[in-house]
């Protein structure tokens, strides 16, 4: 089992690494785009009725012609109103369809003028798309890079018969013991979450990796596979009829009926679908907090002299309801902040868990007399240009949200490239310098990017630290206080690095880091 859990891990380790981190910071990617988007008033107090009027005039004025209205209430994760509307394509112009989505400025229903930004939804689909590459070797190498990942968990656990009794075993300043003992305690505490996010991300991706099982009993292309999805994923209703008269449906009156059926919950979205066609019908979700559900969803259908709801119960079916529950509990969309939390964290300790096992391996390695030297000193300096090049990438992608042009052409597309730039230049700088004091520079040139942000934000916003404490504006706040925790954090790992550079004793200490 030694050698399969080895190389389980190692094939794809980069990767595993590069999913962990950026799937770790998706479950805050709407902290995230809000703080990439400061141009964003927050709505705090504004009634339901009051936004859903605003939200109409402007989706009136823009999107008549659209198919699909959406308006985004209020909420404690994204306290401001958004609209968006799906724009129907030209085939004759060669003008695919296109969604829009635009924020409201709540005192005047204005739309606000915003920078072109990724945000974080751009940020969290790396983790699955990989960005540069066409999605479906993204989706296929992320599928394999699961799979191995979770080949890997059962077989450590096999391994490590007294699995929990080493967790509560560390060994500091024994070399390689040391580092075992490390990647048995980002292996272990977090182990049921390992489990859960590694057999859920490969279940998800299914329909790419057994795609062959669906093209025999639907057959080959798109349409077909979606043909398949539909029917996978039917929803059970509870269809009642209302007081409402098929003339006087309109969102406002939907929504007062919603409001009496539904009183413990707040509206979070409310929808126009297929509109002016006959099966034009109006949504409106609820957030919930109901084990891992996170919205709840009632639909309301102009049908003949009267007006019907339908009431979601759940998902159709034993199958799609484990898809459901895996799907939610992969997203964590129903966590309160606490929990997401923990989500990110168990996340990080995924991706610790992996950089300690690639430098246990590289140790391994270098005590070998048959690795080749020079394949193995290439592989140790692009570890290190990975490991630490990647926070530092995502600093760089934050850094340049604030520093590039607002009016720059393209400038959404240039901050992913800014991301990849500065990892691919670490990666270089520890490829071209040979000095052994490459992990210290690294992490200090991390701990200076992540103290540097919320200077840049200060300096080109309102949103300062000092500005958003006064103004109680907590998201913007809190963004800023975790980047200089960040920063404390790898400028406390550069201290403890610099150690080993350090005394009269260096040539005779094992490195602690290869």
């Amino acid at each position: 089992m030694g050698w399969l859990h080895t190389w389980s891990g190692v094939v794809f380790a980069w990767l595993l690494y590069f999913i962990f981190v950026t799937g770790s910071l998706g479950y805050f990617e709407n902290e995230i785009d809000r703080w990439m988007k400061p141009e964003i008033v927050t709505s705090n107090g504004i009634s339901d009725k009051q936004a859903i009027d605003l939200a109409m005039v402007q989706l009136g004025e823009h999107a008549d012609d659209a198919s699909q209205w959406y308006v985004s209430l209020p909420t404690s994760r994204d306290p401001y109103i958004e609209i968006s509307w799906l724009q129907p394509g030209d085939p004759e112009k060669q003008v695919r369809r296109q969604w829009y989505e635009k924020p409201l400025e709540p005192n005047t229903g204005d739309i606000t003028s915003i920078r072109d930004t990724s945000g974080g939804e751009t940020l969290y689909r790396l983790h699955y798309n990989l960005h540069y590459v066409p999605p479906l070797v993204g989706y296929i190498l992320t599928s394999l890079a699961g799979m191995l990942m979770l080949i890997g968990l059962v077989t450590g656990v096999i391994i490590h018969r007294k699995i929990f009794a080493e967790f509560f075993t560390f060994r500091s300043a024994k070399g390689l013991r040391s580092w075992l003992d490390i990647h048995n305690v980002f292996s272990v505490l977090p182990l049921p979450f390992h489990l859960m996010i590694t057999y859920s991300g490969v279940m998800l991706l299914m329909g790419v990796t057994m795609s062959k099982v669906i093209d025999s009993q639907y057959g080959e292309g798109r349409q077909m596979h979606r043909q398949f999805y539909d029917a996978s994923q039917l929803e059970e209703y509870t269809t009642l009829v209302t007081e409402i008269l098929p003339a006087g449906l309109n969102v406002d009156t939907a929504l007062s009926d919603a409001k009496q059926r539904v009183t413990d919950q707040a509206i979070s979205f409310v929808g126009v679908i297929d509109r002016g066609t006959d099966t034009e019908h109006i949504e409106i979700w609820f957030e919930t907090s109901e084990g891992v559900e996170f919205a709840s969803l009632l639909k309301y259908h102009a049908r003949a002299e009267r007006v019907e709801v339908e009431i979601a119960t759940g998902k159709a079916g034993q199958a799609a309801a484990v898809y459901d529950l895996l799907e939610h509990l992969h997203e964590g969309l129903f966590a309160d902040i606490y929990l997401r939390w923990v989500y990110f964290l168990c996340g990080l300790f995924g991706a610790a868990m992996i950089a300690s096992g690639m430098i246990i391996w590289l140790k391994k390695q270098t005590m070998k007399e048959a690795t080749p030297p020079l394949l193995i000193s290439l592989i140790v300096r692009l570890n290190r240009g990975v490991l630490v090049g990647l926070p530092i990438a995502v600093g760089c992608y934050f850094l340049s949200n604030r520093l590039l042009p607002v009016d720059m052409s393209g400038r959404a597309a240039w901050e992913m490239h800014v991301l990849f730039a500065a990892l691919v230049l670490c990666c270089l700088y520890c490829l071209i310098n040979r000095s052994q004091k490459q992990w210290l520079t690294l992490l200090w040139g991390a701990a200076l990017v992540y103290f540097v942000i919320p200077l840049a934000n200060m300096l080109t916003t309102h949103h300062g630290v000092i500005n958003s404490l006064l103004n109680a504006d907590w998201l913007m706040f809190g963004f800023d206080l975790c980047m200089w925790l960040f920063a404390a954090c790898f400028g406390l790992a550069a201290a403890v690095v610099s150690r080993q550079y350090t005394g009269s004793d260096v040539a005779k200490k094992e490195p602690l880091v290869c």
